[in-house]
């Protein structure tokens, strides 16, 4: 069924979104843009196409579509696309799929830094390759696709990674195994690596001193999970959830009355209860997880990134050439 309530329709209801940014004059200019693509997005006074239809037999009118990164009409569209180009890319071989998250105390440092953001994602891939490269005890060059989610089911800002680990390796120009992935190795060098990359970043220093705490409260390291093997289509399913999607479903959303917003919390399977939210507290956490432009959701390194794809074409050029020159 039709969810009842929408984020487009309480944004507009009341004139909830202009009050807000009228009393957030700090907001951001993407922000305002992205959130104002949104409720525009199919307005018959930003044009239409008409048409007839052979098929129905009737006219037919389309609305020009926003392609924002809030609006749950124009993000099903983008994700359709990215799929088709992964097909493309993403090898056919089986992937780990591995989540890397943060404490709960170390998020604050993370809010409303997407520079940072980029930090993280970096972290886990070097993070990854240095437990392949112990674990197989040879310098190996991996393949993997690092997707940031920012929230969490109760649309808090919950930063954390969902991480597609091709399951082979390239070691001295050949492709090798790489199955296991020891978990507890990985959460201590999650830990060392994100710290490090940190104390690098452009950061105050009580919030360095935040981040070297780390070391000591958490000897065990950060916590993570690896999954069983995925195939590609499975791979490309799990990644795509992440591309565009805003940071809360409309069919979550339970009630709305004007003053107040009630949404539904999936904690685990098996325990479900609500949250309500005041009308600012629900926009304020619906935009902190907007993403500025340019900035990658979901990253490719390793044996997927762009650098070493085309020195692959390079090399199997060089190869048919040769085979060319001795046949003839």
């Amino acid at each position: 069924p039709h969810p009842r309530y929408s984020v487009r329709n309480i944004l507009i209801d009341n004139k909830n979104w202009e009050i807000y940014k009228s009393n957030h004059p700090e907001l951001d200019n993407y922000i305002i843009r992205e959130i104002e693509k949104m409720l525009d997005c199919c307005n018959p006074e930003k044009g239409f196409f008409t048409g007839y239809c052979e098929h129905c037999k009737k006219d037919i009118i389309m609305h020009f579509k926003c392609n924002g990164k809030v609006c749950t009409r124009c993000g099903r569209i983008y994700v359709d696309k990215w799929t088709e180009k992964a097909k493309k890319k993403i090898f056919k071989e089986a992937h780990k799929l591995v989540t890397l998250t943060i404490p709960s105390d170390l998020r604050k440092l993370f809010i409303g830094r997407w520079d940072l953001l980029k930090v993280l994602q970096d972290s886990a891939y070097e993070a990854i390759e240095v437990t392949a490269c112990k674990t197989l005890r040879k310098k190996v060059k991996i393949g993997i696709l690092v997707g940031m989610q920012t929230y969490g089911q109760d649309i808090k800002f919950h930063p954390h990674l969902h991480c597609a680990v091709l399951k082979k390796v390239k070691y001295d120009g050949k492709i090798i195994d790489f199955k296991f992935i020891p978990s507890e190795f990985l959460r201590i060098t999650w830990k060392n690596i994100l710290v490090k990359n940190l104390s690098k970043a452009n950061i105050q220093y009580n919030e360095k001193e935040l981040a070297y705490s780390m070391l000591r409260i958490y000897p065990n390291g950060f916590v993570t999970n690896v999954e069983d093997s995925r195939n590609q289509e499975a791979v490309i399913r799990y990644l795509a959830r992440y591309m565009r999607h805003p940071a809360i479903s409309n069919s979550r959303i339970e009630s709305y009355n004007g003053n107040n917003i009630t949404i539904k919390v999936d904690k685990k399977k098996w325990k479900t209860f609500h949250q309500v939210f005041s009308i600012d507290e629900f926009i304020t956490s619906l935009i902190q997880h907007i993403p500025p432009k340019n900035f990658k959701v979901v990253r490719w390194y390793g044996l997927y990134s762009r650098r070493e794809v085309r020195l692959e074409r390079i090399n199997c050029r060089e190869r048919q050439e040769t085979i060319s020159l001795s046949i003839h």
